[in-house]
């Protein structure tokens, strides 16, 4: 099979086809053409579009397309960065140039290699001349200054022997930099200092053999050598390739660069290229085989990681007393399937903006977006929004102070925004083509670019987002190294969560189309005014989040025997997020399709609908959160506490902190749980006994430090901050909290790894910053466990009231009954479970639905009163939480 390599310079273009597996000797047929390197970029696509379809006008088949482009470049995906290089190639800045040329050639299943012109070089240099060193520099000298460096013939760009990123051109040299002084500009600038002659030419100043002219390659000679020295030292430099148009004058320059490096430790072979441009050309195809075949086993590895199936395309209606682990709100408001229905959406205007969360895999979405496009006949040029991005470097010491470091867990809220990450004179750059048929700029924060156009939003559910965390197929804003999975979930909750929640509520009264993208190839979505319209209805009566579920070391099978449509082959389930509204989604169905956002929409569209009384002091933060723990036939929950206000605020920058209760939905008769210190506990012999358990791997005996108690049903273990407590095996918690929901300070953990076989984060100093030792004794059972009293009889039932501590915000009631009962909601939100009994029907005015057993529903404040129906014969219990009115 053969491959087309494509060299493209300022001011032309080679082509040339090669068979893949020919002697690098060969000679090869080249066409080149000229190009306007400041024309538009459909323009500069067209010229080198066309000479592709010209070299493959006889018939001839090519497996892959290598192209050596200009920087700054993002190779990986194709996407021009090129600014402040003296207007080449700067209007097609942000452009993804490789998109473009699939478009315009219609190879659309042919991959596209782009790279570095200097690493072309190089690759194509190796296999010409079939070099066998070990350490290898490659150098390009013509109108900037080019390097690369292999080893053993493997091409490296970071290494601790080699300058940062693999180039010399931006190193310091002779008070500029080294692109400076040894490229065409240096030599022609140097002869007229000299001189005082203007020449234009390198080649013209070679030609005079002149004193003066000597004695400039002699002295750009000497430099050169003075400055790769000390490189070349360090990296144990064995070979030195050079090309490049001042190549040519080597005859001028080598004696006096020979004479700078003949002192280094390892005698320096120097090969001159003559033909460099066929090596660049010959490289390019090299690149392309290459990167194509780690293309291709990327591609086979899964988008996800997770046994939880994705939400489906259709509703998913339970008439039975199942569990339902794919609820939505219905709307009458159409909701669209796929990607050919998007692009009718768009395929008339001329400049589209498609933003979205954190997350989305952009380039999978683009692909499937312009293949649409494209069958329609569009010209279409995508601009990609990430170009704008300030450096990776920048950008970590921007955030370098709300990292904590490598801390596992715990970071500090970053209170910048979204377009902190972005550069204004890049985003200034990015200009629509008006000659395109339609300009597309896309990618989170892509709005930041100002453009007049039709507004995409694009959502995934949290959860997706983890899955594809741990698959590596999703990273960080502006991050090119993928982390280790903790490290990328501290950067997303810490810093980018909340500032893409800000972005979000700002764009949410213009988007015009929003879009579900967690189904990847087969996406679902809305027209805006139809959403906005669909969470204001929502407001109007109950609500159910989607729940979704995890694995924990320590979680049993209560979910997996109770919940027929979990995945019976997951090892257990640890949590089920009911209603844990930073990470959980809402969906709405509308002519049986399933469209799910995050539930922060709701908030955004109107908190105090959502939270009544309680808006003004939590704002856009749900403040309470239901979720399950599970550890039937599994293990203890580690020994924690969670932090003080003032802890929370000051370190993790927090505005409430994480008070907990324990409501036992279910349990067996063994269950226990741990809750407060014995009465005689010492500290100082408790953190000994922790640190010593830690270091050497050892367990100890928890409960002589901790008490415990055996678990009753129904019954609410009250859990605020600095309390140190855990769940014991074989209870099902229904965890009533504040909503922050990551602060949990492990002090002992039973000396076990994690599911990942890798121990598991053991907090003892923060732990003991904020644990209250006075918690112990007879002191727990009289004020932690709540003392539950009958506030009201009626005749079909009774509420009960669960007192909660004074330091919990909210409270909880029980309501125990038959038939049907009135709740009002006294301007606060409610979160409800069914606990006891199979169905119910919750209605408000002429708005019902039915929700089942262990299933959490929300009342927004919005609603001042609703029923709820059970048609059982046993009584019913309804667990109701709201915001305590002293709290507001």
């Amino acid at each position: 099979m053969k491959k087309i390599g494509i060299d493209v310079g300022g001011s032309h273009v080679t082509v040339s086809v090669i068979e893949n597996n020919t002697d690098g000797k060969l000679p090869q047929t080249i066409m080149r053409k000229e190009i306007n390197a400041k024309e538009n970029p459909s323009a500069i696509i067209s010229v080198i579009g066309n000479c592709i379809k010209e070299v493959l006008s006889d018939g001839i088949l090519v497996d892959a397309v290598g192209i050596a482009f200009p920087g700054p470049f993002n190779y990986e995906k194709g996407v021009s960065e090129i600014k402040g290089v003296g207007g080449k190639f700067e209007p097609t800045f942000g452009v993804n140039i490789q998109q473009g040329l699939k478009n315009f050639t219609g190879l659309n299943t042919v991959p596209f290699v782009f790279a570095n012109d200097a690493h072309c070089f190089a690759e194509g240099a190796y296999f010409r001349h079939q070099l066998k060193s070990n350490r290898t520099t490659f150098l390009t000298l013509g109108t900037g200054f080019g390097s690369a460096f292999m080893i053993d013939g493997d091409l490296v760009e970071k290494h601790l022997d080699i300058p940062e990123n693999g180039v010399f051109y931006n190193k310091p040299f002779l008070g500029t930099i080294a692109d400076e002084c040894f490229s065409t500009r240096w030599i022609l600038a140097e002869y007229k200092r000299l001189s005082g002659e203007t020449i234009e030419s390198v080649k013209a100043i070679a030609g005079l053999n002149t004193d003066i002219s000597n004695a400039v390659f002699e002295k750009f000679g000497a430099n050169m050598g003075t400055f790769l020295f000390p490189w070349f030292e360090k990296f144990g430099c064995e070979e030195l390739v050079i090309g490049g148009n001042i190549s040519k004058a080597k005859a001028l320059f080598l004696p006096a660069l020979k004479e700078k490096l003949n002192s280094l430790k390892i005698k320096l072979n120097i090969v001159f290229c003559d033909d460099a441009e066929q090596s660049i050309l010959r490289g390019a195809t090299i690149i392309a085989d290459k990167k194509n075949k780690i293309q291709m086993e990327k591609e086979i590895q899964s988008k996800r990681k997770t046994t939880q199936p994705l939400l489906p395309v259709n509703a998913v209606v339970k008439t039975n007393a199942e569990y339902n682990v794919f609820p939505s709100f219905h709307t009458n408001s159409e909701i669209f399937v796929g990607f050919k229905s998007l692009a009718n959406a768009i395929v008339k205007q001329k400049t589209v903006v498609i933003d979205g969360f954190g997350g989305v895999l952009w380039e999978n979405f683009k692909n499937h977006l312009n293949s649409a496009l494209t069958e329609k006949k569009v010209n279409v040029l995508w601009y990609d929004i990430d170009s704008c991005l300030k450096s990776s470097e920048e950008i970590d010491v921007m955030i370098k102070p709300n990292l904590n470091g490598d801390d596992p867990v715990f970071g500090k809220r970053y209170l910048g925004e979204l377009s902190d990450f972005f550069d204004v004179e890049k985003l200034n750059l990015l200009q629509p083509d008006t000659t395109a048929d339609v300009c597309i700029v896309y990618g989170t924060g892509a709005s930041l670019a100002n453009w007049e156009g039709k507004l995409i939003y694009v959502d995934v559910p949290k959860n997706e987002i983890q899955y594809r965390m741990r698959a590596c197929s999703t990273k960080n804003i502006g991050c090119t190294d993928t982390l280790v999975y903790t490290q990328i979930y501290k950067r997303m909750y810490f810093i980018e969560w909340p500032v893409l929640n800000a972005h979000k509520e700002r764009l949410l009264p213009k988007i015009d189309l929003i879009v579900d993208e967690q189904r990847i190839d087969e996406i679902t979505w809305m027209q805006g005014s139809d959403f906005r319209s669909a969470l204001n209805l929502m407001l109007e009566g109950p609500l159910r989040a989607r729940p979704w579920f995890e694995a924990g070391v320590w979680g049993g099978h209560w979910m997996k025997n109770h919940i027929a449509d979990l995945n019976q082959d997951e090892v257990n389930y640890a949590w089920s997020f009911e209603l844990i509204t930073p990470e959980n989604g809402i969906v709405f169905e509308g002519n049986n399709h399933l469209l799910e956002v995050s539930f922060d929409f709701l908030m955004f569209k109107d908190n105090k609908k959502v939270l009544g009384k309680a808006a003004d002091r939590f704002g856009n933060d749900f403040p309470i959160r239901f979720d399950y723990l599970d550890t039937f036939d599994g293990g203890n929950l580690s020994v924690q506490c969670h932090p003080r206000p003032e802890y929370i605020k000051e370190n993790f920058g927090e505005s409430f902190t994480q008070d907990e209760t324990y409501y036992i939905l279910d349990c067996a008769d063994d269950a226990d749980v741990y809750l407060g210190f014995t009465d005689d506990i010492n500290p100082e012999e408790f953190k000994n006994a922790l640190i010593e358990s830690q270091e050497k791997a050892e367990p100890i005996e928890i409960e002589k430090y901790v008490q415990k108690y055996r678990a009753k049903k129904h019954e609410l273990y009250l859990i605020p901050n600095g309390t140190i407590h855990a769940s014991g095996k074989n209870n099902m918690v229904l965890e009533i909290s504040s909503t922050p929901y990551i602060f949990t300070f492990k002090m002992y953990d039973w000396v076990r790894p994690g599911l990942d076989g890798k121990p598991r984060p053991i907090n003892v100093e923060h732990g003991f910053k904020n644990v209250y030792f006075d918690r112990k004794g007879e002191r727990v059972a009289n004020e932690f466990i709540s003392k539950q009293n009958v506030a009201k009889e009626f005749s079909n039932g009774r509420k009960m009231n669960l007192p909660t501590h004074e330091e919990h915000f909210y409270a909880v009631d029980r309501y125990e009954f038959t038939g049907k009962i009135e709740i009002e909601t006294h301007g606060q939100c409610h979160i409800c479970m069914l606990v006891e009994g199979d169905i119910a029907e919750v209605s408000v005015g002429e708005n019902s639905q039915t929700f089942k057993y262990a299933e959490t529903f929300v009342i927004p404040a919005n609603v001042p009163k609703y029923k709820i129906n059970y048609k059982g014969d046993k009584k019913a219990f309804v667990v109701v939480s709201y915001v305590k009115d002293s709290w507001c």
